[in-house]
Formats: C-alpha cells, sequence, structure tokens
C-alpha cells in the first residue's frame, strides 16, 4: 500500500515542476526555458515508464492468483481486465493528442520526444481548444469518466482524495482569479512543448491511478508477501528544479513500508531524524545538476535487517523572471510602452519592478507594466529590475535592459470613405478632385504594422504649377485645407499634378518635425 503513497506523493513534485515552467510563458519565452520543459517532459516519460512496470507486475500477479484460485481472485480478476482495457484507452488518446500537437508544430513527420517548434503557440489550441475539431473537451469528459469509474474501487479515503485532485478538471486558484477555464489555463496559447508535458503528466497521474486500484485489488485477495517481496527505495522531491536560495524538499520512502516501524533513513552519511518522517530538507546553493544518495534500512517479518539503496539527481536553476515588451525588443521613447513581467512560480501580487534608469515604470495590474522612457535617454538603456517575494523574503531575480529609440519618423495622408463605404488613407498617386474637395484636410500617423500613433498636423503647403512651369505655393488653415487651397484646386484640370509639401507635425512626445511631401494627381 505504501508503494502507490509514495507514488502519489511523488506527484507534488511533477505539479510543481508543471507550475513553474507554466509560469514563465510570456510572449517571448527563451530557449533554455523551452528546453526545461524538455527536461520535465524525459522525466515523466521515465516516471511513466516505472510505473507502468510496476502496474504490470501487479497485473500479472493477479492473473497468477486467478488461475491458482479463480474462486477467490474472479472479482477482483475482473475487476483489473475492466481497469486495464479503461486506462489503456485514455493513455492512448492522450498519446494521440501529444502527436496531433507535434504534427501541427512540426508537419506530419513530427517526433515527440524531438520536438522542433517547441515554441509553437497555436498549436495546442488548434488541437484542444478549436470551434471545429477541438478535442479539449472530449478529453475532459474522458477524464471526468474515468476519474469517477476509479474512485468507487478505491476504499482508502487519503488516496481517493489524492486520485481526485490528480485528476481533477476544475480550473486551480489562479486560473479561476483570471476567469479561465481548465481547458484555457492548460492548452490556450501554451508553446507545443509545453501543452505535450502536460500531457504527459496526465498519464502519469492515470498510470498512478490504476496502481491505487490494483493496490486495492491485491489487498481483497490477499497477496501482500509478493508486494512486500518487492520493496524498493524512492525518493520523491516536491520539484527536481530549484532556485537558489530556496528550500529543496523531499519525500524519502521505502514501498510497503510497516506502519508499527519507522525505517532508519541516511543521507550522504548523515542518519534524518525520526521525528522528520522521512521529510529531507536543505538549502540549495549550487547551480546545474546536483546529486544525493544514501539508503533506507528496516526489519522485515522475521527480524532481520532489510536495506535499500537510493541515489536522487536534481537541478538548480538561477532564479529568473519573464520580461517581454508587447511592442518590439526596444522602448519608443515619449510614448507608454507595454511590458509584461512574471516570475515563475511566484504570484503577480509578490512581484514588483521598477526603472533603474532610462525613464518611468508603473504597473496596470495583471502582471503588464508602462514603461515611459526619457526623450533625452534617447540611444541609450532604459534599464528594469524585478523583485519577487519567496518564502516571505524580497530578493532582485532579474535586471533586463532594453534600447530607447525614438519615434519613427509619420508619414501624410488623406482620409476617405471608398465606394463601399470603407475607410481609405490615400499616400501618393491618382485622387479625384471630388474627394481631395470632401476631405477637410490632411491628417498624419505612424502605422507601419507594429506602431499606431497619430500625430498633429500642424501646417502644410500646397504647389501648383501653370502652362509656364510657375510655381503657386499656398498656405493652409492648420490641418485643414484654407479657401485659397481650395480655390487652387477646383481650379486644376484632369491630369494635373500638384504637391502638398512643408508638412509640419507634432507627436505624442511633443516633438515637431517635417514629413515628406505627397505627389498628387487629379484624377
Amino acid at each position: 500500500m505504501a508503494l502507490s503513497r509514495g507514488q502519489m506523493t511523488r506527484q507534488k513534485m511533477i505539479n510543481l515542476m508543471y507550475l513553474v515552467f507554466i509560469a514563465m510563458l510570456a510572449l517571448n519565452v527563451s530557449t533554455e526555458v523551452l528546453d526545461g520543459f524538455v527536461l520535465v517532459n524525459d522525466n515523466l516519460q521515465e516516471n511513466i515508464e516505472v510505473t507502468n512496470a510496476r502496474n504490470k507486475q501487479i497485473y500479472t500477479d493477479i492473473d497468477e492468483a486467478y488461475t491458482s484460485n479463480p474462486e477467490k481472485a474472479k472479482t477482483g480478476y475482473d475487476i483489473s481486465q475492466d481497469i486495464r482495457r479503461k486506462t489503456d484507452s485514455l493513455f492512448n488518446y492522450i498519446q494521440y493528442l501529444k502527436q496531433e500537437i507535434a504534427k501541427k508544430s512540426d508537419g506530419a513527420d513530427a517526433d515527440i520526444d524531438n520536438l522542433k517548434s517547441k515554441d509553437n503557440l497555436d498549436a495546442s489550441s488548434e488541437v484542444m481548444i478549436s470551434p471545429v475539431g477541438g478535442q479539449g473537451n472530449k478529453l475532459k469528459g474522458l477524464i471526468d469518466e474515468y476519474r469517477d469509474g476509479i474512485l468507487v474501487l478505491i476504499s482508502d479515503n487519503a488516496k481517493k482524495d489524492v486520485v481526485s485532485k490528480t485528476l481533477s478538471t476544475e480550473p486551480n486558484e489562479r486560473a479561476r482569479k483570471d476567469g479561465k477555464s481548465w481547458l484555457q489555463a492548460s492548452f490556450d496559447r501554451m508553446p507545443s512543448i509545453a501543452a505535450i508535458t502536460f500531457l504527459s503528466e496526465l498519464q502519469v497521474n492515470v498510470r498512478q491511478a490504476e496502481g491505487e486500484v490494483l493496490n486495492n485489488l491485491i489487498q481483497n485477495i490477499d497477496i501482500k508477501d509478493l508486494r512486500v517481496n518487492q520493496l524498493s527505495a524512492f525518493v520523491v522531491p516536491q520539484s527536481n528544479m530549484v532556485m537558489r536560495g530556496t528550500n529543496y524538499s523531499a519525500q524519502i520512502i521505502m514501498a510497503a513500508v510497516d506502519t508499527t516501524q519507522r525505517p532508519t533513513i541516511v543521507v550522504n552519511g548523515k542518519e534524518l531524524p525520526k521525528e522528520k518522517n522521512g521529510l529531507y530538507e536543505f538549502n540549495a546553493t549550487g547551480t546545474g545538476k546536483q546529486s544525493f544518495n544514501g539508503y533506507i534500512e528496516m526489519m522485515d517479518r522475521s527480524g532481520l535487517p532489510l536495506r535499500r539503496e537510493f541515489k536522487q539527481e536534481y537541478t538548480v536553476m538561477e532564479p529568473m523572471a519573464t520580461v517581454a515588451p508587447l511592442l518590439m525588443d526596444v522602448l519608443y521613447s515619449g510614448i507608454p510602452n507595454q511590458v509584461s513581467i512574471s516570475v515563475p512560480g511566484v504570484a503577480v501580487s509578490d512581484v514588483s519592478a521598477s526603472a533603474l534608469d532610462g525613464g518611468t515604470l508603473t504597473s496596470s495590474g495583471n502582471g503588464l507594466w508602462v514603461a515611459t522612457p526619457s526623450s533625452a535617454k534617447i540611444g541609450q538603456k532604459f534599464v528594469i529590475a524585478v523583485t519577487a517575494k519567496v518564502n516571505g523574503v524580497s530578493q532582485i531575480v532579474a535586471r533586463k535592459e532594453f534600447r530607447i529609440r525614438p519615434l519613427p519618423p509619420a508619414l501624410a495622408y488623406i482620409e476617405y470613405n471608398d465606394a463601399n463605404g470603407s475607410p481609405r488613407k490615400f499616400r501618393k498617386g491618382a485622387l479625384s478632385r471630388a474627394v481631395i474637395l470632401n476631405s477637410p484636410g490632411i491628417k498624419a500617423s505612424i502605422d507601419d504594422g507594429i506602431l499606431d500613433i497619430q500625430f498633429t498636423v500642424l501646417s502644410f503647403r500646397t504647389y501648383s504649377f501653370d502652362a509656364m512651369g510657375n510655381t503657386t505655393p499656398e498656405l493652409s488653415n492648420g490641418a485643414s485645407f484654407s479657401q485659397r487651397q481650395i480655390e487652387q484646386i477646383r481650379r486644376m484640370n484632369r491630369g494635373t499634378r500638384f504637391f502638398i509639401g512643408d508638412i509640419k507635425v507634432k507627436g505624442p512626445d511633443g516633438v515637431e518635425q517635417e514629413t515628406n511631401p505627397m505627389q498628387i494627381t487629379i484624377n
């Protein structure tokens, strides 16, 4: 029985690992973070293999018990065969979803274990949430049905609670606060590798829930001696990824431990105090891959010592934060620039940021901040420091620099509606005189597909040429055509070219500039 409890306690580690990485998501996800998902997914695959091998052994034990005593073992045998079919069906369907997400990311020849487009943000949404063909609701329904069927076969209330939580399709507290469903929180705009890792975690949960039922069945058939003969040592960390300066926590247990005695646990040559009940904690200092080892020893039924060795590896990572500008990798002077700031595994309310140099930074809520660079700092750096409160202690976890650039020059245009009533912007070429005269004047803006910023037109001149080549300039009334300009345009014949030049504009940064002239042919 303790084997299953240990495996389920291990789930705390897996859940925390997944939540740590899922909190890193923003518009720009670093290669190191994506590679971290690969590491987690590899660990989950190993966990699946271990759990599957354990379950297969129990199936073998149940089959042997049925062969030797069909009358005693028939009920348990029939249930085990039904559970095997249902579990394999759900497990294989999840595997199919993983493959579909991989195909959406890399194409028909995609390899789940060697995903190329790890950062694809559309694949999981298309496969799981798309209104046409989305598989998410089907998956949720299958999980709910499987979970409810499993729970009635588990007698231990504590284990029921574990299975109920690990196979829950209800949104967690953070998702509820954000108004997201379980499907949205799990698959909406998630990198492909993150979605595949989450589905691998579901497969682990399904196999472990299967194991809980099998343990319950094997108890009822009364073949406990076989389980005792398969004693193994397990280290169940809360997470294999640890931020430097925080605690590493792990449960060290022996499968099928006798509840009447506590085993002796020795880690790196030092005995763990009995009152710790197998809880091993230490401060994670160095970074990179680390390990510890030891053994568990207890008395068997004959009073002889029984020892099992263990070794556990874990990874310590540097504190990090994701700082992603919502425009580009630069900040523009004189306008508010939205920036998203988050820290893995830390609630938004426990994250703060400040501008060390280059301008001001203010919070707009939900992890979004507004950076306003100083016009005097153009060409220099805008520096953001991110602070997070971890275990009640605030510390700087990241420092990010951005380049400060001036706003690009604005372009002038005449705004009008086409024959279908749709708004259009005319910048150069041929245009009907009626359209020009029906327009109050000209406008100017930056709308290059990244920025969409309106400028104020201060003044402009129109230039026309007579048959002798003489130029007649006329000054506008601010952004509007003056009466003299209107009369000038009315006198022009079809095919006449004229220019709008000396266009003076002012941007939201308060800087006045002269933008490029417009050449117009009367159509």
